[in-house]
């Protein structure tokens, strides 16, 4: 609150001196852009200028309200101080506080004259309220720096009714004084006693002005605002556990209590809104949490990548303690599984299989190595019967892989230690075939007469899986298969169809050397090609 030296100018002494307003302002003077009573003291006139250079001379007349422009001024104000200025060319000047012998509003009639000379005049430029004036008095705030343990404020004071003539106060009783706490943000009423007397408690939720008005039948005051600043106390997040290591889908659960420092001794603090969310984020995804009345606080949620720094931290500003937080590391293992997995064994004994290697829990574009397995009963032994390479979460084949007539295949991923990746392995699958045979094969005779008939005959057989006895297979194709000699291609002779009994016989013309041989080439998805032995053939 600006701070001005008062005064009493009497009616008598002002009214020695006469002023002779002209009708018109000269157009080079100072502007006067209003005149009014100021607002902590209804006899002090305040004149607001629009000027450049300097006012050399600043003369304000006052007439009763509703006064003809030609009656005499009862009182006539000269003594003026610049109070303040809005720029270098706007300014107000203030009058000391004014003596008049009879209450009521006057008219301001007001002369300025610039450092050149230049002369302006202004009738009608405003209004002195020289009323009984509300005024507030000793309105403080205690107290005015509050802490944690002292969060209660009381604002009060009093409030007069002051003459301006005789600067004499009274009590103003019953009045009704509006507060403003919390910077603005927080709104109590009060009335005062028999006494103008007026206390408000308030609890503080943040720093800022505390401010009283009234505005009542006397008019408008103010009080002069107070300042509140609490003392913030440090504060410290005490956690249970700071790290963890976990598995892919596994929640964490961090616990801690929230803590504040009075003195020496360190305090739980209670009803605090926290969150948890990653440090660095870029997309933000925090948990919330509040203490409870032993500071207590716990955030459960489910950790994602590889590894993660977590930040707890306060989520709205409290004016009493120092925001602190804590960091919590965790390290997650990414899991994996196969997905797709399908084996095939083809009539050769040769195993094709497909499958997809999920990560799950991380975003990596890594390979792995991944082992095809093969075990007789599908429960030990089992061995590694190729490795392939493949990237996470996409399709891959390994085929040619040496199969068995019987027996059990599987798909796995040892895992990364130093990529903290855990391994898997895929359900198993049975795949076999049943074996066939030409037994007693023979191509006779032997030695052959050029032109004579060559009898190819045999009997096939299919072992069925799971049986270790051979028996005849009816009904089947059979290739019959001439390679000449010297030559390195087979050529099929001719198909025949066996028995019941799985013989067969063909006879073919005696050409020229070779050898002939029966076998079984296109089985059906559950047998194997099977073939008879190589029989050699003189033509003479």
């Amino acid at each position: 609150m600006r701070q001005i030296s008062r005064g009493l100018v009497t009616a008598g002494a002002v009214l020695v001196a006469t002023l002779a307003i002209p009708g018109t302002a000269h157009a080079a003077g100072p502007t006067v852009k209003d005149a009014y009573s100021d607002q902590a003291d209804w006899s002090v006139l305040d004149v607001r200028l629009n000027y450049s250079g300097q006012v050399s001379k600043l003369v304000a007349k006052l007439r009763p309200a509703g006064s003809s422009e030609t009656d005499e001024p009862v009182a006539t104000i000269t003594d003026f101080t610049k109070r303040y200025e809005s720029s270098p060319w706007d300014a107000v000047w203030a009058s000391k506080p004014i003596h008049l012998d009879t209450l009521g509003d006057y008219t301001v009639d007001v002369e300025a004259v610039d450092g050149s000379g230049e002369t302006t005049a202004q009738q009608n430029a405003g209004t002195l309220h020289y009323q009984k004036q509300p005024v507030f008095s000793g309105f403080s705030v205690t107290p005015d720096e509050p802490d944690i343990e002292h969060q209660t404020i009381t604002a009060g004071g009093d409030m007069v009714v002051r003459d301006p003539s005789t600067r004499e106060t009274v009590p103003l009783p019953g009045a009704t004084v509006d507060l403003s706490f919390d910077g603005g943000g927080g709104e109590a009423t009060a009335v005062t006693d028999d006494a103008g007397h007026f206390s408000v408690p308030h609890q503080l939720r943040q720093a800022g002005w505390v401010s009283a008005d009234y505005n009542g039948a006397l008019g408008f005051a103010t009080a002069p605002a107070v300042q509140v600043w609490p003392a913030a106390a440090p504060t410290r997040m005490v956690l249970d556990k700071s790290s963890f290591h976990v598995t892919t889908g596994e929640k964490i659960n961090v616990t801690g209590t929230l803590q504040y420092q009075y003195g020496a001794e360190w305090k739980p603090l209670a009803g605090i809104p926290l969150e948890m969310d990653y440090k660095e984020c870029t997309t933000c995804s925090p948990v919330a949490a509040t203490t409870d009345a032993d500071g207590h606080f716990s955030f459960v949620r489910t950790p994602y990548g590889s590894k993660s720094v977590y930040e707890i931290a306060f989520t709205s500003y409290t004016p009493f303690a120092q925001h602190s937080t804590a960091d919590v590391t965790v390290a997650v293992t990414a899991t994996t599984k196969f997905s797709g997995f399908t084996a095939s064994l083809d009539k050769y004994a040769q195993l094709k299989v497909t499958g997809t290697l999920d990560l799950i829990g991380r975003d990596v574009n890594d390979q792995a190595s991944v082992d095809v397995q093969y075990s007789p009963d599908g429960k030990t032994g089992w061995t590694t019967k190729k490795t392939v390479k493949v990237g996470f979460g996409s399709q891959f084949t390994a085929d040619k892989v040496p199969g068995y007539t019987d027996g059990y295949w599987r798909l796995r991923y040892a895992g990364s230690t130093t990529k903290d990746i855990k391994g898997t392995t895929s359900n198993s699958l049975r795949r076999n075939r049943a074996l066939t045979r030409i037994k007693d094969a023979n191509a006779s005779p032997e030695p052959v007469t050029k032109g004579r008939t060559i009898t190819v005959k045999g009997v096939l057989q299919e072992r069925p899986v799971g049986s270790s006895t051979w028996k005849a297979y009816g009904g089947k194709k059979v290739q019959i298969l001439f390679r000449p000699k010297g030559a390195t291609s087979w050529y099929l002779m001719s198909t025949v169809t066996t028995t019941s009994s799985g013989s067969f016989s063909k006879g073919f013309t005696a050409r020229q050397d070779g050898t002939w041989v029966p076998v079984h080439l296109y089985p059906d998805s559950k047998h194997f090609v099977g073939s008879g032995t190589e029989d050699y053939v003189d033509v003479r």
